[in-house]
């Protein structure tokens, strides 16, 4: 990967020895610039390009290795592969879907963080999470946008139900009801009052003050 850096040289007529700086940015540059002319120092500048060694951040070394793990959990580790990424295993190869895992991994944690916190808390990051947005990948196409996959994630029938679960313990926890006991079917309930933006326990206390309900605990 290259960089475009601009180096910095300076020297004094009067004061011994030489200063160098990098900037990455013109900004930066002229503020270094501005600050050695005021000195008095001869400042010379130059444009330059340098080779940066491929460098990938603890994060995105932990999701891509989740994200290998799982493609090998639902293709060669399993008695009913999937057949859309099995296809695509043996199509590319197993070292090219593994190099794919990188770029998978740093797509995934781009999704991840726009996921709420009541999400990211209802599995394992490994085991469930990371399918999970894996699941909204079709192997060799272009990746959807992070914010089209994280939407899609919140309205999985998966997330429907977690929120429910989430949002009638809390409300039998805490008042004494679940959602049988007032009567909410599981279709009113997500028309009514699934919202993946709120937090199920913070909706549970709008339930519970929308209908003057006594806290138990």
């Amino acid at each position: 990967m290259k960089a475009d850096l601009i180096y910095i040289e300076a020297e004094h007529d009067e004061v011994p020895g030489i200063v160098r700086e990098l900037a990455a940015d013109e900004i930066t540059a002229s503020k270094v610039t501005a600050e050695l002319l005021k000195t008095g120092g001869l400042v010379y500048r130059h444009n330059m390009s340098v080779e940066i060694p491929l460098a990938y951040s603890h994060l995105e070394m932990e999701a891509a290795l989740c994200v290998w793990e799982h493609l090998c959990e639902i293709t060669v580790a399993t008695d009913k592969p999937d057949k859309v990424w099995m296809e695509y295993r043996q199509g590319v190869g197993s070292v090219e879907l593994r190099h794919y895992s990188i770029d998978i991994g740093i797509w995934v944690l781009k999704v991840y963080d726009l996921l709420p916190e009541w999400f990211r808390a209802i599995g394992s990051y490994d085991w469930e999470i990371i399918p999970a947005i894996v699941s909204e990948i079709t192997p060799g196409e272009a990746f959807k946008e992070p914010k089209q996959a994280r939407d899609a994630i919140l309205n999985s029938d998966w997330a429907k139900g977690e929120y429910r679960l989430q949002f009638d313990w809390r409300l039998k926890y805490q008042y004494g009801l679940d959602l049988e006991g007032a009567g909410l079917s599981k279709e009113e309930f997500l028309e009514q009052w699934f919202n993946p933006e709120v937090d199920p326990e913070d909706q549970a206390r709008v339930y519970a003050e929308k209908y003057d309900l006594e806290k138990v605990r």
